[in-house]
């Protein structure tokens, strides 16, 4: 995302309803619902709420919030109610959501805003259990050793929590494949995860070996004018290099792209010759959506994995009740000409591969499956 979209946004951000100071109100958990409620109705893009009865709706979740409720459980409320909407970009999020952390830093002005002691593992719980969806390249668990699939068992001797990193040395166990638990020593940096997302994004770049093929390699994390750079620098080096086929991975991350990251493709004679492939999964969200559709309208490239989100409509950021809601609101329609339809449809992979989310023995089944390709 431009400098100049986070300005604008930073505008409607700083005017969001119920950024004031709650009313005086024997309950206070009903006044915050109502606010979230209210600023709902105000702007979400379909003003018939897709055919629901919406004032019924409100009431009904309203009648199941507790005065004595704390924000996790206003908020379980309150996503009952936005799921009933069927729309993408639309949920409310607290301090115990890592997507608060992420969508507060990504909507800020600055790319530092809301910082965390954070180690590049974005989790991911399943049944009840943590494991690592992500593991950001370079990142104080990557060079630990912990890859994507790995079950989170304990941080410091106690059950695994995201928000449990100390800034110290923290002491990590973890299992993969459901083998003998691991436990290794880090120290998460103090950053924002979209500060994160550009380093990892720049610390992607390498070249792969597939059978004897060098493989340019890169992650688009997120939409940053430094990972745009990093990219095009990339890809020029990986040009110089005279790489024998490219993967970009879109995967996990945030959206916000336009079609300039697709544009050195375009104009290098060079690229254009060679393989590419480009991996997805239902982690590639909104822009990179849009990249993963016009790869495979233009065919530059072959798609590798699952099925993307389907999550294409235009959101806008509300921050609530001094920042202890941060609520992403579906504010527009998703649809671009010369595009098929991606909302709740998503973009289907050429080639599909079912990724491994727990449990893994071979962690990372998609880019395998894009290097086994190449190498033929």
């Amino acid at each position: 995302m431009s400098r100049a979209a986070v300005a604008l946004l930073w505008g409607a951000l700083c005017c969001a309803p119920g950024a004031s100071a709650i009313a005086a109100d024997p309950c206070r958990a009903h006044v915050e619902y109502d606010q979230i409620a209210s600023t709902v109705t105000a702007n979400f893009y379909d003003k018939t709420f897709r055919g629901l009865d919406w004032p019924a709706r409100v009431a009904s979740y309203r009648r199941l919030v507790g005065c004595e409720d704390d924000e996790a459980k206003v908020a379980l409320q309150v996503n009952r109610l936005l799921s009933e909407l069927h729309a993408s970009h639309t949920a409310l999020y607290t301090q115990t959501d890592m997507d608060y952390w992420a969508l507060n830093s990504l909507f800020s002005a600055n790319d530092e805003g809301y910082p965390l002691q954070f180690a590049g593992i974005w989790p991911q719980q399943r049944d009840g259990r943590w494991y690592a969806k992500y593991v950001l390249e370079n990142s104080p668990a990557a060079r630990a050793g912990v890859v994507q699939g790995d079950q989170l068992l304990r941080l410091n001797g106690t059950a695994f929590t995201p928000f449990g990193f100390t800034g110290q040395l923290d002491s990590l166990t973890f299992s993969r494949g459901g083998r003998a638990p691991r436990e290794v020593s880090l120290q998460a940096n103090r950053q924002s995860i979209i500060s994160a997302f550009v380093s990892s994004s720049a610390a992607s770049r390498q070249i792969l070996d597939a059978r004897g093929k060098r493989v340019g390699y890169f992650h688009v994390w997120t939409a940053r004018d430094a990972i745009l750079q990093s990219l095009k620098d990339s890809l020029a080096a990986f040009e110089a290099a005279r790489v024998d086929a490219l993967i970009i991975d879109l995967r996990g991350g945030y959206g916000g792209t336009s079609p300039d990251y697709l544009e050195p493709l375009h104009k290098s004679t060079y690229l254009k010759s060679i393989p590419r492939y480009f991996l997805i999964d239902d982690g590639v969200r909104s822009g990179k959506e849009m990249l993963a559709a016009m790869v495979k309208r233009d065919k530059l490239g072959t798609l590798v994995g699952s099925k993307t989100a389907g999550a294409f409509l235009g959101s806008g950021p509300f921050r609530l009740f001094d920042d202890r809601y941060f609520l992403l609101l579906a504010v527009r329609g998703g649809v671009l000409p010369n595009l098929p339809p991606i909302e709740g449809v998503g973009v289907r992979p050429d080639v599909a591969v079912t990724p491994c989310r727990a449990r893994c023995a071979s962690p990372d089944t998609e880019l395998a499956k894009a290097l086994q390709l190449i190498g033929g």
